[in-house]
């Protein structure tokens, strides 16, 4: 599409803003989908009657929201990214189709039986009336005493309970520790690939979100200091084990040089260990070497269930103030009954059992995927829920993508993942945890399989 013409005269505010909010109102209303292409900044100037500057901020704006990714000599695309609700929920889906986008646990029979057990044996107390009033901001003693005690033998992350805050997942952590650190406009950093969720919590909190370059082991050490000298930042976001979206495990130099750049220029940094139990031999958080720069986070949605929404953040004591603030402001405190369920678990050795369970079956599933792919399965760690693939020329990411979901497999493509320009690197991260079964798992990447090698369609090719 190359002759988008929106309707700006209604939209108030500065010219820019109105265009880049235009395209923003046509990619929910669908009249823009991912991978159309724009007109030319001087075809839109024309048709619009603006400059052709206001047309290139316009589009640098809708780059910084994530809507548009250039390409040099291309032009200007609609981002191959799903609206931020559709992150965290499957797409609608016809029959057959296998859904490998989505960064999900392995189904846990055990869960569901545990359940079931501690419901029944609440339900057969007669002291619940705890569960049903205001509680502490923080969390209940006896919930962050079981979750403390999970983070030192899952985790390997030795923690007193007063320092723990509970929250309603992990997400929630990341948010209340960077509203702790920054404020709208402050500059936040995090490696050139990320997780999502970080993108959505910096454009809500109107951050300034920095990619740095990455290699096999994460963030460049020399990529954080320069950017510490230079841009004034106000965190860094890390997940330094089995990091999402590339499956990597940070080497403990590599954690020790990063903590030491951040003691120097005093950085925070906001630790998301979300997969730490999933590799025990990695090493230790990045938290137990400069607990006084750290805000170490976790929860057991990807342990445990995703449904418990128990999230925990670990953090120094002068930013406590501004979290509670922060959990106050959103969800006043953790539901009384999750924490309850999630301790019941902890305090029995079921949750130790689940998080066991789902080790093996996150190997047997990563085994599959080897077998399958072979060397294209990557330099991800055998411990991940993930693989990042790089595909082979002349293979797009975003053209394997689409190829991929008419065969019937959903995956997600580079571009979801990059923070800033356009990242060089043509790859995709399929998911091994959301297919229901591992002969689901098999069957997606068989799929794929076929699909790598073959040369692009012309029909995805792009016109230069």
């Amino acid at each position: 599409m190359s002759k988008w013409h929106p309707d700006i005269a209604t939209i108030p505010g500065p010219r820019y803003r109105a265009i880049a909010e235009a395209i923003a109102r046509d990619i929910e209303a669908g009249r823009l989908v991912p991978g159309d292409r724009l007109p030319t900044h001087r075809d839109l100037a024309y048709l619009l009657g603006v400059t052709v500057g206001t047309v290139t901020r316009a589009y640098a704006e809708a780059q910084r929201l994530g809507l548009l990714v250039g390409e040099v000599g291309r032009g200007s695309f609609i981002a191959q990214r799903a609206p931020a609700d559709a992150l965290y929920h499957a797409p609608p889906q016809r029959d057959g189709t296998i859904d490998m986008s989505l960064n999900y646990p392995p189904a846990e029979p055990l869960s569901e039986a545990a359940l079931r057990d501690s419901l029944e044996a609440l339900a057969r107390r007669n002291d619940l009336g705890h569960l049903l009033p205001y509680g502490d901001f923080d969390g209940p003693q006896g919930v962050r005493e079981a979750v403390a005690a999970w983070l030192g033998r899952q985790h390997r992350f030795p923690v007193e309970p007063e320092r723990l805050v509970l929250t309603s997942g992990g997400q929630h952590a990341i948010s209340a520790a960077i509203a702790a650190v920054a404020e709208p406009g402050d500059v936040v950093l995090c490696g050139a690939l990320t997780w999502t969720g970080i993108r959505a919590i910096a454009e809500m909190m109107r951050l300034q979100l920095r990619g740095l370059a990455m290699d096999g082991e994460g963030v460049l050490p020399e990529a954080f200091d320069v950017a510490c000298r230079t841009l004034s930042p106000k965190a860094l976001y890390l997940i330094p084990t089995l990091q999402n979206p590339t499956g990597t495990i940070m080497g403990e130099g590599r954690r020790a040089a990063l903590a030491h750049i951040a003691e120097r220029y005093n950085v925070p940094i906001v630790e998301d260990d979300i997969y730490g139990f999933l590799a025990p031999d990695a090493p230790a958080p990045i938290a137990t070497r400069a607990p006084e720069q750290v805000l170490y986070l976790t929860s057991l949605s990807k342990s445990l269930a995703p449904g418990l929404r128990i999230g925990c953040l670990s953090a120094p004591r002068r930013f406590h103030p501004r979290i509670m603030a922060a959990v106050r402001a959103t969800t006043w405190m953790v539901p009384p009954l999750m924490g309850e369920i999630a301790a019941d678990w902890i305090n029995s050795g079921v949750a130790d059992t689940i998080a066991e369970n789902r080790r093996q079956e996150t190997a047997r599933r990563q085994s599959i995927a080897r077998s399958v792919l072979g060397p294209l399965a990557g330099d991800a760690a055998p411990q991940a829920y993930h693989l990042w693939v790089r595909l082979p020329a002349p293979w797009r990411a975003t053209d394997f993508v689409a190829e991929a979901r008419q065969r019937g497999v959903l995956i997600a493509p580079t571009d979801v993942f990059a923070v800033g320009r356009r990242h060089e690197e043509e790859a995709v991260r399929i998911c091994l945890g959301s297919p229901a079964n591992a002969d689901a798992v098999r069957q997606g990447l068989d799929i794929l399989r076929e699909l790598i090698p073959q040369a692009a369609d012309t029909r995805y090719l792009a016109v230069v």
